[in-house]
């Protein structure tokens, strides 16, 4: 077999250290939102015995048999549950989300 040299490329780089983003006792958004969006999953999993499809709320009123879409103050309340199960900062994902005030500018998807 024949080796080939590429004389013309540089040399691979060194792999470089990624700084993480945040610690396990203080996350970033980007985390806590991944770890918001994981319990959601789970308590939709729990709950209807399934994952959630495409079309799926992830934020469901936990009363009906079927996905349904949660209200405003309901929504509010998962963040709450999930942000102390998790130790989330509650506060920006519910900026983050749109729901840090109780005025309903609008219904936005979530």
């Amino acid at each position: 077999m024949r080796k080939f040299h590429y004389i013309d490329r540089a040399p691979a780089p060194q792999p470089v250290k990624q700084i993480s983003c945040c610690t396990p006792s203080s996350p970033c958004l980007k985390c806590s939102m991944i770890r918001l969006t994981s319990h959601r999953f789970a308590m939709f999993s729990k709950q209807f015995g399934r994952l959630p499809e495409q079309d799926d709320e992830l934020f469901f009123d936990e009363a009906q048999s079927h996905p349904v879409r949660a209200t405003r103050d309901e929504i509010r309340n998962q963040v709450f549950a999930a942000s102390e199960a998790y130790g989330l900062n509650c506060f920006s994902l519910l900026c983050f989300l749109g729901l840090n005030s109780s005025l309903h500018h609008d219904e936005r998807a979530i």
